[in-house]
């Protein structure tokens, strides 16, 4: 990966980090068994969280890995399923029925 990508892909997985934190730093670090510190460092695009580390924040923070690396993902289908189907899981049945309908709305209107 050029130089330039790596700094962008740093900082992109830092602020998606940072989107889907509903806590202090310290308390998801807490939540994810690492130091504030390296969550800091990944959060500010300085440090590259390992895929261990990754699995990890994206554990605490009750997402897939998709969500943090959805900007990276060739197959970006796959990647929007993924959090589509994961974000419908907290859904109630009548909910996911608006969803649901909503989504046979926006097919059966398509242009």
């Amino acid at each position: 990966m050029p130089k330039n990508d790596e700094i962008k892909f740093k900082i992109s997985v830092g602020e998606n980090i940072r989107s889907y934190r509903t806590v202090s730093q310290e308390v998801l670090a807490e939540s994810a068994q690492i130091s504030p510190d390296t969550l800091s460092l990944i959060e500010r695009g300085e440090n590259t969280a390992s895929s261990y580390t990754l699995v990890k924040i994206c554990n605490a923070l009750k997402i897939t890995p998709n969500h943090i690396l959805k900007d990276f993902i060739v197959n970006k289908h796959s990647a929007f399923d993924s959090i589509i189907l994961h974000e419908l899981c907290d859904l109630t049945p009548q909910e996911k029925e608006h969803v649901l309908s909503t989504i046979t709305f926006i097919k059966h209107h398509k242009k």
